[in-house]
């Protein structure tokens, strides 16, 4: 489980302002002691004594000659920053900060889907909903405090949050990374696959809020990510689970946890650039089904368009990556019952169009998994559906 303690930031150059009562108790503690202080301690103290922030080193400092554990401060803190000029920051932080609730996990999918962090460690996230960002602003306050932000509404009518430095150096300590993120390349904290399914179908619904596209056209769900590459597009296309962004092979990852089949495929390539377009994809009327009951978005219009693909189907679709299996355990069933399989056999056992079972039929030839036993005519001498056994 990830926990964020004050101790964790004492290499940082993160400044604090106690409240009163806790700084007349050091005051009077160091006074009793006749503890002898050095220079810089001293010079400290005098902006202590003000109420003014103070440095972790000097807090470090306060502890070791006190004796007085850190979880003591972190329940005494009125405000935490990054710079020593000035009062944005965190008041009343949440210490520790945990990320392993339902408001940490999403707040972390949004930053790796419609935020970022800059190289100045400053953290945006935008979005042209308005109920969304209010939705992210909700989880940043639950995660971490009365935290100071900015909303701006950019000329493209999309809505931008700031939020300060002290920000992201918190979720820097959890693994994500400044920068673009076509070149960064990270992948999803390693804490978030240890949690249960219910959060980790959190963090995937916000994901696919930010990057995800519901295709009418094909069926299927979708999200991209661009990433820099040094390699020809023949040998990304040889090992999609090699090559990817990370952060779709760990998406994968936590659709299969939840029982959802997925597929990464290499899409535009771009030669000048070196550029590559990454695609997860969700093909499937039960995966798709699977996706809307227990995944979702908070877009409406993306239900909608979930919802009319999947009453597309006339069908159900075979599992995708296990079709081969779902083929030959119909087929098996039916020549179990009969003796022989035919397309419209196979068609009726497993619920799908003889078009489909004609293809099953099709896969399981190639496999030389089955064979054809003959094509038996009518009356009138015309050709009938031909007849199948296992091999």
């Amino acid at each position: 489980m990830v926990k964020i303690n004050l101790n964790q930031f004492l290499s940082e150059k993160i400044y604090l302002r106690l409240n009163k009562k806790v700084i007349s108790l050091i005051i009077n503690l160091i006074k009793k002691s006749n503890i002898v202080l050095d220079k810089e301690i001293k010079d400290q103290l005098y902006r202590f004594k003000k109420g003014k922030k103070i440095s972790m080193r000097f807090l470090e400092k306060i502890s070791q000659l006190l004796d007085i554990n850190y979880i003591f401060f972190e329940k005494n803190i009125d405000l935490i920053t990054s710079c020593k000029n000035t009062n944005v920051g965190i008041k009343k932080p949440k210490l520790p900060i945990d990320f392993t609730t339902k408001a940490g996990v999403r707040l972390i999918s949004a930053i790796m889907g419609d935020g970022e962090i800059n190289n100045q460690i400053n953290v945006r996230y935008n979005n042209q909903n308005k109920a969304l960002i209010d939705i992210i602003l909700t989880c940043f306050k639950q995660v971490f405090g009365d935290v100071n932000y900015r909303l701006y509404l950019r000329l493209d009518k999309t809505y931008q949050l700031h939020f300060p430095k002290i920000v992201g150096l918190i979720l820097l300590r959890i693994g994500l990374k400044p920068g673009y993120k076509s070149i960064t390349n990270y992948g999803i904290p390693n804490f978030i696959f240890k949690l249960n399914n219910k959060k980790k179908s959190i963090f995937i619904r916000q994901f696919f809020n930010d990057e995800g596209n519901v295709r009418l056209k094909d069926r299927r769900l979708q999200i991209k990510q661009t990433l820099k590459v040094k390699l020809n597009k023949n040998k990304l296309r040889s090992n999609p689970e090699k090559y990817a962004h990370r952060t779709l092979i760990d998406i994968k990852k936590l659709l299969s946890d939840v029982g959802i089949t997925s597929i990464i495929f290499l899409g535009n390539y771009r030669k000048h650039d070196r550029k590559a377009d990454w695609e997860l994809s969700i093909y499937g009327k039960e995966n798709l089904e699977k996706f809307q009951q227990k995944i979702g978005f908070d877009l409406n219009y993306k239900n909608e368009l979930l919802s009319k693909a999947i009453k597309s189907y006339k069908f159900p679709s075979a599992p995708r990556n296990s079709r081969i299996d779902f083929a030959l355990t119909k087929f098996s069933k039916v020549q179990e019952n009969f003796g022989f399989v035919t397309k419209y056999m196979l068609a009726k056992e497993s619920n799908r169009s003889v078009k489909t079972a004609t293809y099953f039929l099709i896969d399981l030839k190639k496999k030389n998994l089955i064979k054809e036993i003959g094509r038996p005519r009518d009356k009138k001498g015309h050709p009938e559906a031909r007849k199948y056994r296992l091999i």
